[in-house]
């Protein structure tokens, strides 16, 4: 009864939107789209993109407001965004199966395996920190929203298949502090940040080498809005309750490192390089890292790296440009393992011989 309910209710929404459109299309020149020739040469088409593009371009506020409909009545703002328990949004992507995801797990083994061999050559140790899916870490938040069998084993799934590449890894699954994630958003909150941060911190302590430094971690008593990326991915950033969830308040960080010696000595630089994903750059991420190091890392991750983007940028500079690393971290969410490869992946491969 209820998935009837929000099928009907969906389907006013989406009528209540076209009927919008067409309002505001009726005063538009259609003259083009009049045409009998722009029905044979399909610019029909062409026209009609533009005019709707225009139309819809310039209203944010409708898309909120008819996401913020569709939330408040059925839970579910978007195809891309799930809610689980109340005020908790989850990304679709995780919870869904990915066609010839073995296939692509496959070409990703031959990739970290080329990769290893290089930074080898150049006496660079890669630890790899596979990041588990928010649906799995807080699967007690999901309230029976389903999860595919492909994504419940993930995590499994990557131990089996890179165990013999000899990849040194740390495992953030035991002892997660809960939730540790943001409610609307697919990112670490600061505690869950500042313990995956811990964790790597203690896994690589062995592999440096060199004096740790002096460091001061600061943590802002005041908080600031933070408008998840989940629901600015609904489109419901412009919204409050209970047409959008409750906007969550974030502390910040301030870290202070001291370095010896005078202003004209030299300091040498970091040998520790964090390449990562967007999980890298939230709450506070690089900070909590290099305060449980007590060593300064540099970061070269980047926003939408996916599974090796940001790994690849890194092997593939100038060799002059790695000589000072000792490490290297790379920080990857799983939920990217069974997807495409990008093109970076893909002509990564290609320049090393690899048939795809």
């Amino acid at each position: 009864m209820m998935r009837k309910f929000n099928s009907f209710v969906f389907l006013l929404v989406m009528a209540s939107g076209c009927l919008f459109l067409l309002w505001h299309l009726r005063y538009d020149d259609l003259e083009p789209v009049q045409q009998h020739s722009s029905w044979l040469d399909g610019s029909i088409t062409h026209a009609l993109d533009q005019r709707i593009a225009k139309t819809t371009s310039s209203h944010k506020r409708l898309d909120n407001t008819l996401n913020g409909i569709l939330y408040a009545t059925t839970g579910d703002p978007d195809p891309q965004v799930r809610q689980g328990c109340p005020g908790w949004l989850f990304l679709t992507e995780e919870l869904v199966e990915t066609p010839k995801g073995q296939e692509h797990i496959k070409a990703r083994l031959a990739l970290i395996n080329i990769v290893q061999a290089e930074l080898k050559t150049r006496h660079i140790s890669l630890v790899s920190v596979p990041i588990p899916d928010k649906v799995i870490q807080v699967k007690n938040q999901l309230c029976g929203l389903p999860v595919s069998t492909q994504a419940q084993s993930r995590y499994r799934t990557w131990q089996s298949v890179s165990s013999n590449t000899g990849l040194s890894q740390v495992d953030l699954t035991h002892g997660w502090v809960s939730p540790g994630y943001w409610h609307t958003d697919t990112h670490w909150d600061r505690e869950g940040a500042d313990y995956a941060a811990k964790q790597i911190a203690s896994a690589i302590q062995p592999l440096l080498s060199g004096d740790m430094m002096s460091m001061d971690l600061r943590i802002s008593e005041q908080t600031k809005p933070r408008i998840g990326d989940l629901t600015s991915l609904a489109s419901l950033d412009m919204n409050v309750p209970p047409f959008a969830p409750a906007v969550e308040q974030e502390k910040t960080t301030v870290l202070s490192v001291e370095h010896r010696g005078g202003l004209l000595d030299d300091v040498a630089p970091p040998g520790i390089v964090l390449v990562g994903s967007s999980y890298s750059i939230n709450s506070g991420f690089i900070d909590y890292l290099q305060w449980h190091l007590k060593r300064e890392v540099v970061q070269k991750s980047v926003q939408g790296s996916g599974f090796a983007g940001s790994l690849i940028d890194l092997v593939t500079v100038p060799a002059e440009q790695l000589n000072d690393i000792q490490l290297v971290i790379w920080e990857w969410p799983l939920r990217v393992l069974f997807q495409p490869l990008t093109d970076k992946e893909k002509h990564y491969l290609q320049q090393h011989g690899v048939q795809l």
